[in-house]
């Protein structure tokens, strides 16, 4: 009977051990995020690579996670991502966000840059009830990827204005190569004989007025 009173309460024991534990861990981890904010950013391209509890950071430094991602309904080509960051990252109302490559890894999180001393906090500047948004830029892969077409089109037709150039240095070539003469004499037509008056050289244009004088 002993032995089992003993048991009982070993057991009791460790179930309130383990019951102040689980409340000791939600409590810690509540405590962790209750002073977070939610913020709402909108990407014009795609956040592949970018998964619901990526790091947000600010200039390199860990201010949130990414909560959610969502298409726009009202426009399919932009994304939805909620973050939710400490109450003491200084966002505000000129701050962007941009999608960062980590590495060469192809994963991706939010950076956060800008942010004006003058400038108000967005939370503040935000409508009692509504959600801060932050304005969104595009990352720098987009925007080269984006220019490439612009700069291959200038490369063609860079590429076709110097063919014509070579084309012409050649032709050129091909003419001298059979009448050395236009080297000295360039006013003259392929066959060798000088061409029309108009074309003449001024020394022989005065030779040719004395014979006839």
């Amino acid at each position: 009977m002993e032995s089992d009173r003993h048991y009982f309460f070993e057991g009791l024991f460790i179930i309130i051990l383990s019951l102040g534990a689980a409340l000791a861990f939600v409590w810690l981890s509540g405590s962790g995020h209750r002073d977070d904010v939610l913020y709402h950013i909108r990407f014009d391209e795609s956040v592949s690579g970018l998964s619901v509890g990526d790091p947000v950071k600010f200039r390199g430094v860990d201010v949130g996670t990414v909560r959610s991602m969502n298409l726009d309904p009202t426009d399919p080509d932009r994304v939805e991502v909620d973050v939710a960051l400490r109450k003491d990252a200084p966002v505000k109302t000129d701050t962007k966000a941009t999608l960062r490559l980590k590495g060469i890894t192809g994963v991706l999180f939010i950076e956060l840059n800008g942010g004006s001393p003058d400038a108000k906090l967005l939370a503040a500047a935000t409508q009692e009830g509504s959600i801060p948004e932050i304005a969104s830029e595009k990352s720098p892969l987009t925007t080269a990827l984006e220019a490439l077409p612009k700069a291959i089109d200038r490369f063609v037709a860079l590429e076709s204005q110097t063919k014509k150039v070579l084309s012409d240095v050649g032709a050129t070539t091909s003419e001298i190569k059979e009448n050395p003469s236009r080297l000295i004499f360039p006013w003259q037509s392929k066959a060798g004989h000088p061409e029309s008056d108009k074309g003449a050289s001024p020394t022989k244009e005065k030779s040719r007025r004395k014979s006839n004088d």
